[in-house]
């Protein structure tokens, strides 16, 4: 809910995927017409390993790669932004 808050308030029309499946939650479109598909994510943390305290690392699966779909990451404050590997 968070994330489709936040694409509302940088002037996004927001279509929820309603069936929960397929590799995309949310479709996003402005005035101009630009459509941003979008798979939300929660960051996680890792808790334990060498790692932990570290963001765990996501990539888009290759399907989601080739229909340009973007990560849009929430944090556990409700921030929200694109994931810049993908």
């Amino acid at each position: 809910m968070r994330a489709i808050l936040w694409l509302t308030k940088k002037n996004y029309y927001v279509f929820d995927n309603i069936s929960g499946l397929g590799p995309c939650d949310v479709i996003a479109m402005n005035d101009k017409g630009n459509v941003i598909k979008i798979d939300i994510k929660s960051e996680s943390i890792r808790k334990t390993g060498t790692h932990a305290g570290h963001k765990i690392r996501r990539m888009p699966s290759k399907q989601q790669k080739k229909m340009n779909i973007k990560l849009l990451m929430v944090t556990k404050e409700g921030k929200c932004y694109f994931y810049k590997n993908d």
